[in-house]
């Protein structure tokens, strides 16, 4: 027995030497960081945390972190367009994808430990997130970091009572998936363990979090060391398709009115199939032939209450408790489709004042309230996502924000 047990420890160190060995072996041979990684929203960013540590060091990048609006790279206003080669100097990095919501991006800025204390970083927060139940649990599995998770709950710098709660929203929304599709995610593994005894506040929790922690730094480490290899290989890949790739100059100046003639020509072009401004091919296939079922269809929608509001209160606690000072844009609903559909102009008020209420909780968010461009033509490319004069109004504070700092 004492054999067996002595060649068990013997194998497990081993293991432990082998993984270790590998890690530095990757660091040691990573190629350096390309700016031009931050210009599309890569699932390693998401999900990982190299790639937006390495971003941060460079005083050039500015992070964004949204939703779905980041992927409208076909509009030339968009920030990675507009920034493309360092414009002025500045360099934009998209983290985030359809269904990213405070949830996600608090428990991603959480993992960073000190690596954004004082760096820019922008939030962008959609309407559409704003429904009762906050995200759905496909959507948070979609885009859930058990590195970051696991991370940051190994994190002695972040109260407990944040802790608590990113738990028992995980555990919640993992336990409502394992529901819905029959799956058993989680339950048997590190974080699984981890928050069902972080999200209980009870002396036996804490007894057992101290017993578990080999296990749950481990279960990191080994997440850590796949961060590595995929940044690494995407590394690689950026690098090898830039190859001949000239680079743009930084520029000197934005003359903001030329933009904007340019952005409206643009937007004209683009949605020449419907009075609402909308890109045509969104048009045609989400609405088109369907104008008129859509007419009061939103009546009875609400954005009123939502646990999206607890999940951007979480967001914007961790942002001070890390140092952070972000640039916060509140994206408005389009007005003209709004009230076509029924959702009413009091009915949005109510949305846009208690995302006002949070934010104006925090000195150290600065707010891009952009909620009185909602019947703005053009400001918008389709009935919730940032289009031609939305992203131009973004890449001016952007800009400000360069220049002021």
């Amino acid at each position: 027995m004492k054999r067996l047990l002595a060649a068990g420890i013997s194998a497990l160190i081993g293991v432990v030497l082998l993984f270790a060995a590998a890690g530095e072996l990757i660091k040691h041979n990573m190629p350096p960081y390309l700016d031009s990684i931050g210009d599309d929203n890569y699932i390693e960013k998401i999900t990982g945390l190299y790639l937006v540590e390495q971003s941060a060091k460079r005083d050039s990048n500015i992070i964004i972190y949204g939703s779905s609006e980041l992927r409208t790279l076909n509009i030339s206003t968009h920030p990675a367009n507009f920034f493309r080669g360092q414009r002025n100097g500045i360099q934009v990095n998209l983290v985030g994808r359809g269904s990213c919501q405070s949830l996600i991006h608090a428990i991603n800025i959480a993992a960073t430990g000190d690596a954004l204390t004082g760096k820019k970083v922008m939030l962008i927060t959609s309407p559409q997130s704003y429904v009762r139940d906050g995200i759905a649990p496909d959507l948070f599995m979609a885009n859930f970091s058990e590195q970051q998770y696991l991370t940051l709950m190994l994190d002695d710098s972040i109260p407990d009572h944040i802790k608590q709660y990113i738990s028992g929203r995980v555990a919640e929304l993992t336990g409502r998936y394992n529901d819905i599709t029959g799956s058993s995610m989680h339950k048997y593994d590190a974080v699984g363990a981890m928050t069902e005894i972080a999200s209980n506040n009870s002396l036996t929790a804490d007894v057992l979090n101290i017993i578990m922690r080999p296990y749950y730094r481990f279960s990191k480490w080994l997440f850590d060391l796949r961060d590595l290899i995929a940044s690494k290989k995407l590394i690689e890949n950026v690098a090898e398709k830039s190859q001949g790739m000239q680079k743009a100059g930084s520029g000197t100046g934005i003359d903001w009115e030329s933009e904007l003639r340019a952005a409206v020509a643009e937007a004209e072009k683009m949605t020449d199939n419907n009075e609402f401004g909308m890109l045509n091919d969104y048009y045609t296939t989400y609405i088109g032939r369907k104008l008129n079922q859509q007419k009061n269809k939103d009546k009875d929608l609400s954005y009123s209450v939502s646990k999206e509001y607890d999940d951007l209160e979480i967001l914007l606690e961790i942002c001070k408790l890390k140092g952070i000072e972000p640039l916060f844009v509140h994206v408005p609903l389009h007005g003209e489709w709004s009230d076509y559909t029924g959702f009413t102009k009091e009915q949005r008020e109510q949305y846009y004042q208690n995302v006002r209420d949070i934010v104006g909780r925090y000195e150290n968010v600065t707010m891009i309230d952009l909620t009185g461009y909602e019947y703005e033509k053009y400001f918008l490319c389709d009935v919730m996502h940032l289009g031609w004069k939305g992203w131009l109004e973004v890449d001016k504070a952007i800009e400000r924000c360069y220049r002021e700092n």
